[in-house]
Parts: C-alpha cells; structure tokens; sequence
C-alpha cells in the first residue's frame, strides 16, 4: 500500500510559530511532527511513501534528505487546499493508498485499522467540534460530512486519516478533502467510518503543548553528557550528549532534554517539557509543561509553565509566565478571527526579553524587543518594541 503525507498547509492558527517554518516541521517532543507520521507509516509495513510540500517547501526537502528512509516528495506549487494537495500527487499513485496531514500525531495501530481495500476515513468522539468535520455514521458507513459546524456537544470527527482507491484519486476536481468527501456520500461511493484510532491534532499553538505531553508519554530514559550527582532525577527522562546539568536540579519526567544542553545549579524541570538542542537555562529557573525549542538562553530565576518558546529566543533573569485562560484574535488584518485558548505564553522566533517581563496568556511574534518590568498580555505582533 502506499501513503501521502500532505506537509503542504502554512497553518496559520499557528502563528508566529509557523511564520518561518511549516507546520509539518514544528519540533514537538523534540522531534518535527512529520517524523512521527513516517515512522508509524514505517511500523505499519507502508514503505512507498509520498510526501506533498507547499509553503516554505525547501526546509521539507532538506529535512526529509536527513531521515534514514528515502520517501518521493510532490511540489504543491499554490497552497490551493488538502484535495488538490493530493491530486498533485496523482501521477505516481497506482493502488488504494492511505493519506494523511503531516503535523497531526497518529500511531501504527490506526493505521492498521484502516485496512486496504475501497475508501475510509477514521472517525473519533469529540465534544469540541467546531474545528472539526462533523461525521455521520450509519452501520459502519459514512452517510453525511459537515466541514467545522457551529453545533456543539458529543459527535464523530475527522480525524485527517483516510484510505482512497487510485480511482477516486484520479477524479478529484476539488479543493479540499471534506468537499471530496461530500461529492462522494452524494454520487454513492462507500466510505467505511474506522473507529476508535489514536490520533492527536494540533489547531493552535497552544495545542501543542497537548501534544507534547502526548508524545512524551513515550519517552525512554536514554542518558548522557555530564550530570551533577547532586541532581535527583525521577519518571522517564532523556538526556542528549554534551549536555551539563548543575548541582541541585530536580528534574521529574516525562522530560526529553536535547544535546549541548547546560542547565545551571537548582534548576527545576518537569513534568512534560521537551528541550531542543543548544539551550541554556541559568540558575533558580522553574520549566513545566512546555516546549523549549533550539538555541534558547533562560536567565536565572525565571518560571516557565505552559508555554513555547521558539528558536533563537534570549531571556534575561526574572521572567515569569502565568496561565490564564483568553479569546486571541488570529488571521491577517481585518481576517482575523477570535480562537479561545488556556497557556502561559508562546513566545515567536529571536525575541528578546530583558529581565523581570511577565507574560500573561500573551503570544509574542518573531523578533520582538521587549524592555525590563514589562507585563504584556493578548497578541504582540512580529517585529513589535516594547519598551
């Protein structure tokens, strides 16, 4: 059987985070999201796999030359929608083939549920399902699809896993999948609805510190680089090499912390926080359930909980992070919409922060400059100076 993976999308409910990157590529658990789709592909026996990249689609290259498994790559020129993602790869589609989104975290057991024959899509329980497509079920057959609905309370939704005959492939004339989906309830061609898969999906930022946790749930205790005997370790926790932890930390998995790591004396980290590779986080500083991404510096006495930090972000000394639940307006200019979230902060790409800033429910975009003592809620648009 053969898989596309669609790594095309920009993901802008994503900002700043996806401004210089695409969603496929965002680092969760320390790994990108589309590493993990290859490798439950990989465990579940598919070894022909087609990825489709579209925005910033160099970085998808060069990331998927570096894996050990050589997978085709299709160039979605426009970014168009997820149906014409997938007909771009029709060309090299010759049998019932599985397709699924490349920054949604999905296991090899779904994937074997999905089976090998005729057209399916996995459907899950969902309280939530505004940013859903909202499924029908009728003795194991998909009878009506409503894209993102207004209503609310316990539905079957999409959860972005599919199986489509090259027939159906070869005919698409839409833009995105649920119209591809709707088209063929109403022309009658059967969709099995699979049950019960795992799967975990992430619409905004924060989301993804939901599934950070997700995945470190699979953390093993792997150690290295150089660790205090002072420092009390405890749950599954992994350690990169070249990484130096100081006396007195407390680090409580899970916890996955990356290579060329210096953590200074009494630090504490943990539990659910993932740590990229060449950051450094001064004494006295307290991390949880957060992601930390590559080439950050944390100054001493800082608190980071329920947040992200992105790449090349350099912190002073006293920055403190507290949780509030809020409505954020996302989009671009007069698009922008309203999407309720819960987290402490996201902070964009090479921000910089002097010392004693305290962030409430404030997403920060790339380069922003923000002076000493300031308290910042809400979004902060890219390039912002706080001062």
């Amino acid at each position: 059987m053969q898989a596309v993976i669609l790594a095309g999308g920009e993901g802008w409910r994503l900002r700043p985070l996806t401004k210089n990157r695409p969603k496929a590529l965002i680092p969760v658990g320390n790994h990108p999201l589309i590493d993990y789709c290859i490798e439950a592909l990989l465990k579940a026996g598919i070894r022909d796999i087609i990825v489709v990249a579209g925005y910033r689609r160099e970085q998808v290259i060069r990331h998927l030359n570096t894996l050990d498994h050589e997978v085709r790559v299709v160039v979605q020129e426009k970014q168009l929608g997820s149906a014409h993602a997938l007909a771009c790869a029709a060309p090299l589609i010759h049998e019932t083939t599985l397709v699924l989104s490349g920054d949604n975290y999905v296991d090899a057991a779904s994937i074997d549920k999905m089976g090998t024959e005729g057209n399916a899509i996995m459907v899950s329980g969902s309280l939530s399902p505004s940013h859903y497509g909202v499924v029908r079920v009728q003795d194991g057959i998909v009878t009506d699809f409503f894209e993102k609905p207004d209503e609310k309370g316990p539905c079957l939704v999409s959860s972005g896993l599919y199986l489509f005959t090259p027939e159906v492939i070869s005919s698409i004339r839409e833009a995105d999948l649920p119209d591809l989906l709707i088209r063929m309830i109403a022309d009658g061609i059967p969709v099995r609805a699979v049950r019960d898969g795992e799967w975990y999906d992430a619409i905004h930022a924060w989301d993804l510190l939901g599934q950070n946790r997700h995945l470190l749930q699979m953390n093993e205790s792997v150690r290295s680089g150089t660790i205090s005997r002072l420092v009390t370790i405890s749950g599954r926790v992994s350690i990169g090499s070249g990484t130096t932890i100081g006396p007195g930390c407390c680090i409580t998995g899970p916890v996955r912390i990356g290579d060329g790591i210096t953590i200074g004396p009494n630090v504490v980290i943990g539990p659910d926080v993932s740590i990229g590779n060449r950051v450094t986080i001064e004494p006295f500083s307290v991390l949880e359930n957060s992601i930390i991404m590559d080439d950050v510096r944390i100054g001493s006495h800082s608190r980071v909980v329920d947040s992200i930090i992105g790449e090349g972000a350099g912190i002073a000394d006293h920055l403190s992070t507290i949780t509030t639940e809020g409505v954020f307006p996302l989009g671009e200019n007069e698009a922008k919409l309203l999407h309720r979230g819960t987290f402490g902060a996201i902070i964009g790409e090479r921000v910089s922060l002097e010392s004693s800033v305290v962030l409430k429910g404030c997403i920060l975009g790339n380069n922003c400059r923000v002076q000493s003592g300031r308290r910042l809620e809400g979004v902060i648009p890219d390039g912002s100076q706080v001062i």
